[in-house]
């Protein structure tokens, strides 16, 4: 397994602008996707890092809301388009809505410490919910694609890449084919059984053949009660578990300490530790759920 990376405080060097909306469409039951012009986040961000957006010129909602970097795109010069899909559930999501292409928004990242990038034959994506949102661009990087698609630099790769997502029912499912797309085997659960299997995402691993401590890793999005179960799941089998936490924030950049959450220290106690500094992505063996 390769060694994790030492800790960054990507906040030190966040870029801030204002970037113009290029498209913005609703992509499953109350989903949407929207495409901002940032060239800065497009090139730099990497799998599992996060960036804040926040209605331009004004001031309600007043704070700014994270939101994975889902997705990159590139025009003839390079990387220059970011992608990110949300859940409508709030004033801010909601107003988000009623954006529309010419419009802009106010976005500073990439922000946090995003997955790991393992040796490891078999990775094995598990989201829930709208957790699928911090997982595509992981999934391309270890089939050996760049943000745009194309080829990246030389690394050891993934032999198989699987999705495992588990949503309540069917209309909940946004974008699927990106990951077929992108390489990745796809199995889906529905708690009404609308669509894959039914049950719950770890029913799913349950049923998925070829996970074993031997050849696959983990990594987790979604929310926290499936995140811990899956959690669970993997420590019992012995598999190696990341997860991208999604605790709200306020600031993004490590100075207000409403998003901490309890970290084993190792020596049988805890300590709180900042979601949008030391984390969204933690060891699960880490967190004291």
């Amino acid at each position: 397994m390769a060694t994790p990376s030492p800790l960054v405080c990507h906040a030190d060097a966040a870029t801030y602008r204002v970037a113009g909306v290029v498209a913005h469409d609703q992509v499953a039951d109350s989903t949407w996707r929207i495409r901002l012009d940032c060239p800065p986040i497009a090139a730099r961000a990497t799998p599992g890092q996060f960036a804040m957006l926040r209605l331009a010129d004004r001031n309600d909602p007043l704070l700014a809301r994270p939101f994975a970097v889902y997705d990159v795109a590139s025009d003839a010069d390079g990387p220059r388009y970011a992608d990110f899909i949300y859940l409508v559930h709030g004033r801010f999501t909601q107003a988000l809505t009623r954006v529309r292409p010419g419009d802009a928004l106010a976005v500073w990242g990439p922000l946090g410490n995003g997955f790991r990038l393992p040796t490891v034959e078999h990775l094995v994506l598990v989201a829930g919910g709208i957790g699928q949102t911090a997982l595509l661009t992981l999934a391309r990087e270890r089939l050996g694609q760049a943000q745009d698609g194309g080829p990246s630099p030389d690394r050891p790769l993934a032999r198989r890449v699987t999705l495992c997502w588990g949503a309540r029912h069917a209309g909940m499912f946004a974008c699927v084919d990106d990951f077929r797309r992108a390489g990745c085997e796809v199995h889906l659960a529905t708690l009404d059984g609308s669509m894959g299997s039914k049950g719950t995402v770890v029913d799913l691993l349950d049923g998925t053949a070829g996970i074993d401590a031997a050849t696959a890793r983990i990594a987790c999005c979604g929310p926290e009660p499936m995140m811990e179960a899956v959690s669970h799941w993997s420590a019992a089998r012995g598999i190696a578990c990341d997860v991208s936490l999604e605790t709200p924030m306020a600031c993004g950049i490590g100075i207000c300490f409403t998003c901490v959450a309890k970290v084993s220290d190792g020596e049988g106690g805890w300590d709180y530790r900042r979601t949008c500094i030391e984390g969204p992505v933690f060891d699960a063996k880490q967190i004291v759920w």
